[in-house]
């Protein structure tokens, strides 16, 4: 009888160990698979798209929680708007970090993926490009990742979606762009004509220059022979001025009719041949030989030349 009871006490310990240690195995898996956790992120290369305008979405596992051995493998699916971007192949896919062998159901949006070595700390784990389609209608779209599920080899993981959303431009919604100032030049001093700027005084600075013309376009200045010139530079007759991308004129020092820069006894003495019509000036040479600016070269610009040369005409005083 004794032996008997001995029997059914260490059927009842044992059943009760057994009860206790299921107990306490069922508490670690509750425990376990409420604190390992992984979260979903997505970001993209741009939020905003144009008609055919390419994007790359970025999906990355983060937020490692409680994982030890690494995270092998994963599943998701992919979900777009088919009317903004064209079809996703398994070819837009670019796996990351050593992440491999994906494989994508184009039919279901569903891709699936397995690392070797294991994922233990947050990572980037897969790039998808993206195209959109055209002529599209302004407003909003998503790019989603659902269903994400992965495992270190225990149990599945269940992992939030993430999305991303993205602008979409209508283009002819864009706002144009603003038109350049018109190019133009203007000036109380000089008189400005098709391709000439006339009446520009003997040592004649850029910067002086630049002083007596109003213009909202950038202004470039060669030299006769093509040289760019600093601002200090005096102007010769036929030196070059660029007014904005299309504007150009041929610059006429008043009296330089040999367009070294200053007033000789040399451009009297062509200005004299030209009069008797021994050996004509040139239209440059001419426009600088009008000294009286009234369109015509005459005895008078002579004469006021010559003045000029001996200091009894002054033009600066005009």
């Amino acid at each position: 009888m004794k032996e008997r009871r001995k029997r059914l006490l260490s059927k009842k310990i044992i059943v009760s160990i057994t009860m206790v240690l299921l107990a306490l195995l069922l508490i670690y898996n509750l425990v376990s698979a409420d604190t390992i956790k992984l979260e979903a992120k997505v970001s993209s290369t741009t939020t905003e798209i144009k008609d055919e305008q390419e994007l790359t979405i970025t999906f990355r596992l983060d937020k490692y929680n409680e994982i030890q051995k690494g995270i092998n493998a994963y599943k998701a699916t992919l979900v777009y708007d088919k009317d903004i971007f064209e079809e996703v192949l398994e070819k837009d896919f670019k796996s990351q970090n050593y992440w491999e062998e994906l494989k994508y159901n184009k039919e279901t949006g569903e891709f699936v993926a397995i690392k070797k070595a294991g994922s233990i700390t947050p990572e980037d784990i897969v790039k998808i490009d993206f195209k959109a389609k055209g002529d599209l209608k302004a407003g909003k779209t998503e790019i989603k990742i659902t269903d994400v599920v992965s495992s270190e080899g225990k149990a599945d993981i269940q992992i939030n979606e993430a999305k991303v959303e993205i602008d979409v431009m209508d283009e002819q919604e864009e706002i144009p762009d603003i038109p350049e100032k018109p190019e133009k030049i203007t000036s109380e001093k000089y008189r400005i004509e098709k391709d000439y700027i006339v009446g520009i005084l003997p040592e004649t600075t850029i910067k002086q220059f630049k002083q007596n013309v109003t213009t909202d376009n950038e202004m470039a200045f060669v030299d006769k022979d093509g040289n760019t010139m600093k601002e200090n530079e005096i102007i010769s007759t036929g030196a070059q001025l660029k007014v904005g991308k299309t504007l150009q004129y041929t610059l006429i020092v008043r009296g330089d009719i040999d367009q070294d820069t200053t007033i000789t006894i040399n451009d009297i003495a062509k200005l004299k041949l030209h009069l008797i019509e021994s050996k004509l000036l040139t239209e440059i040479g001419q426009k600088a030989a009008d000294i009286d600016l009234d369109n015509e070269v005459t005895i008078n610009d002579l004469a006021q030349l010559k003045l000029v040369l001996i200091g009894l005409l002054d033009w600066k005083s005009e």
